[in-house]
């Protein structure tokens, strides 16, 4: 499961962070786009150098490094901009939009968000008439990720998709107990992957 912040701080968001983090296979997309390079790495650096190691940095890749954050994401634009064939680092994530451009991926990248999904909920709006469907992959190298609208009550409806993994982003930070739909989340995972129709294709 992977948290992606929201762009403004939200009440107790690094004490809730701390305790998803301290949860299994729990990655954290932290996204500060407003925040200088120097204030960034400062709210890296409020978590343990543990966890650190399951963060992932937006921006200020080499500073967050230097801390002890390893794993990095690239904006679509970013990655067009680098056209990235080969890279030193092992864990490289990314964002697309459909199912084609995720298909297109090299594989220096681990893993990719795959959005919307479903109409976002932090972005009022967004995906209500470009929602992707629940299957298109080709690309097997890469991990799929779902992103947009997740929610632990949209997670149950899901019976047959493509996905290996799902971010969470407005459902937790808009819910009235964060934590309690995390875990009603997490609980979703292993019925989540077990219903991937990628394992008979594969």
């Amino acid at each position: 499961m992977r948290i992606i912040t929201l762009p403004t701080f939200q009440s107790g968001e690094i004490a809730i962070l701390r305790q998803l983090l301290a949860w299994p296979d729990v990655y954290v997309h932290v996204r500060k786009p407003d925040l200088s390079e120097t204030d960034y790495v400062n709210y890296l650096c409020a978590f343990s150098v543990d966890e650190r190691k399951k963060l992932v940095a937006h921006q200020a890749y080499d500073r967050a490094a230097d801390c002890g954050v390893e794993r990095i994401h690239f904006s679509t634009l970013r990655r067009q901009t680098l056209g990235l064939t080969s890279a030193t680092k092992q864990h490289i994530s990314t964002s697309t939009h459909s199912w084609d451009e995720f298909n297109g991926l090299a594989p220096v990248y681990d893993a990719a968000f795959v959005s919307p999904l479903f109409p976002s909920i932090s972005k009022r709006g967004y995906g209500l008439e470009n929602t992707i469907p629940e299957s298109g992959r080709r690309n097997r190298a890469i991990k799929a990720i779902a992103l947009g609208g997740i929610s632990s009550a949209r997670l149950a409806t899901m019976t047959a998709h493509e996905f290996d993994d799902f971010a969470l982003c407005g459902a937790l930070w808009e819910a009235n107990d964060p934590l309690r739909e995390a875990t009603s989340c997490l609980a979703l995972a292993q019925l989540f992957s077990d219903r991937s129709i990628q394992k008979n294709n594969a």
